[in-house]
């Protein structure tokens, strides 16, 4: 019991995370995976209901002489209801959840005039299933490139395409030091790194020792609750300072980590100094040490 709380608290926090930044690029993110072009959009605020209770009339579990088993639904209907189609899809639904067995439904009207309820759903209607989507079968490029640290820190689900995780990990927190200069702002999207970087393995020492290199902050990761309890004056302080007094050192060390890759990849030296805004004789002593 005490674990099943503790796995619903981490999926809280991760949902509060994703709830908090998903406007910042999903909509973008979604036209280019999906092929759509959106006109406009609208954001739904209204809760869905958990909690949905349904009292059918008549409910039973039927085991036929062969042993096949099904569960009988009999509802008897006095009005033409328009929507009774879509009632008895939200039966079926729970019913299916709960038993997981076959399910027969038969609504009897009552009413004295013809009855003109639909009992069959349109395509539109059906549920049929869903898209399932990794995030592991993205580039963590596709989000590090990203103007938006919102889905910036999404590249640590990704797929790092054999690259070391601690040269993947160095690229996303120079990227997110270029997006967010300002210390607060910066300091809360490495915090959110740091929270959803504990999906995967070993990725949160590595960013907490990357941190330690940078000299930004230092703390125990695996027994961190600062998301979920609040995070006190003094340790918010305390990190906003450190983050201040790392920054420009842990800028320059990402953009050598970025520069040493490039180098590995084939760039001339000219175009590594550009992109990662080092000198030429900088990058020429990193070529020389490779």
């Amino acid at each position: 019991m005490e674990n099943e709380k503790s796995n619903q608290k981490e999926q809280n926090l991760y949902d509060k995370i994703l709830k908090e930044n998903i406007l910042g690029y999903v909509l973008q993110f979604s036209e280019k995976q999906l092929g759509f072009h959106i006109k406009k959009h609208a954001l739904l605020k209204d809760k869905l209901q958990t909690t949905l209770e349904r009292e059918a009339d008549f409910l039973v579990l039927i085991t036929t002489q062969d042993e096949k088993e099904f569960i009988l639904q009999l509802e008897f209907q006095a009005r033409d209801e328009p929507n009774m189609i879509l009632r008895m899809q939200e039966y079926h639904a729970i019913l299916q959840k709960k038993y997981q067995k076959p399910i027969v439904q038969i609504v009897y009207y009552l009413g004295e005039t013809p009855s003109n309820m639909r009992s069959i759903l349109a395509p539109s209607e059906v549920f049929v299933g869903f898209q399932l989507k990794s995030f592991r079968d993205y580039s963590y490029k596709e989000f590090i490139e990203s103007e938006n640290a919102e889905e910036v820190i999404m590249a640590v689900l990704a797929d790092f395409e054999k690259e070391k995780q601690e040269e993947v990990v160095s690229k996303i927190l120079f990227r997110l030091s270029q997006l967010k200069t300002d210390i607060t702002a910066l300091s809360k999207y490495i915090k959110q790194l740091l929270v959803l970087a504990r999906l995967r393995n070993k990725l949160p020492k590595i960013i907490q020792n990357q941190l330690g290199n940078m000299g930004t902050i230092g703390y125990d990761i695996e027994k961190d609750d600062f998301y979920l309890q609040g995070l006190q004056k003094g340790l918010q302080k305390g990190i906003e300072k450190g983050i201040e007094k790392g920054v420009e050192k842990g800028k320059l060390e990402a953009r050598r980590e970025l520069a040493i890759s490039c180098l590995k990849k084939g760039l001339s030296i000219e175009m590594t100094a550009e992109l990662t805004k080092l000198s030429i004789e900088e990058v020429r002593k990193l070529s020389k040490e490779l």
